[in-house]
């Protein structure tokens, strides 16, 4: 039995989900609350000294690293096979995630703290808030999330990372080519599963100006192909409520107007 370890609203975590729902896998939910610091608890610590969501449990192996995870249930399991057939398109689609990894992932990481997290967090007190940061093991992640907490949506990093999610759907558009293509060969891959958390992400956390049909009309072609896949109830939807939801939606727009000023600033 495959056992995920993993949070609702973990970009990495969704991939892995997007991949054990294509694949048409069975797997037993543990969830795991990044806002209380479950992940660094020591049971968890225990699973991925990282800190990190999402872990895979499959016959007494703990795998972690999503894209790895992904690529282990595509190779364990052959129904409905993820990587593309040729060598060439899974290079290109392994190259697309090892983008995404360097480029993409700390600068959904900066932003949907800086939108979603930060405002609640600061309604827990102080000194539970200092704890969960000095308890993460990495520095760099310590330090990036101590400046979004002291200064918000004025963070320093903020802007870097919003120009990073427009040079992601730059690249995006020039792959796709046209409105029916896949990032890596001719049919839907790893590589788009890969993708769709990020830009879904992007849209959740106010940024979805600059992925309108006018601006990058291939990335948004394909993004409501992905988004019409049946994956998505097993996923994503069974996960957000009406109350998560509402939640999203108010913190999105109290963040809008000075989002909307970072988005231009990048154009």
């Amino acid at each position: 039995m495959l056992t995920l370890h993993h949070s609702p609203f973990s970009v990495a975590s969704q991939k892995v989900r997007l991949a054990l729902a294509e694949k048409q896998l069975e797997w037993n939910d543990r969830l795991i609350d990044l806002l209380a610091g479950e992940h660094l608890s020591a049971d968890f610590l225990q699973l991925n000294a990282r800190a990190e969501v999402p872990v895979l449990e499959h016959d007494g192996r703990v795998l972690t690293d999503s894209w790895l995870i992904c690529e282990y249930l595509d190779e364990a399991f052959a129904q409905h096979p993820l990587m593309p057939a040729a060598a060439p398109d899974r290079y290109v689609a392994r190259q697309w995630n090892q983008w995404i990894d360097r480029e993409l992932h700390h600068a959904s990481g900066v932003v949907t703290y800086a939108v979603l997290a930060r405002p609640l967090l600061l309604e827990q007190p102080h000194e539970v808030v200092s704890a969960l940061l000095q308890a993460i093991p990495d520095a760099k992640v310590r330090a990036w999330r101590a400046s979004v907490l002291e200064h918000g949506l004025d963070a320093p990093e903020l802007k870097h990372c919003v120009g990073q999610y427009r040079a992601f759907f730059r690249r995006m558009e020039a792959q796709l080519g046209d409105a029916h293509a896949w990032l890596a060969g001719s049919t839907c891959s790893l590589a788009d599963f890969a993708a769709l958390p990020y830009v879904m992400r992007a849209e959740h956390v106010g940024l979805g100006d600059m992925m309108t049909f006018e601006e990058v009309p291939n990335v948004r072609a394909w993004y409501l192909r992905m988004l019409a896949r049946p994956s998505m109830q097993a996923s994503f939807v069974r996960y957000l409520d009406a109350d998560s939801q509402s939640l999203l939606t108010k913190l999105v727009i109290a963040a809008h107007q000075k989002l909307a000023a970072l988005v231009q600033q990048t154009a």
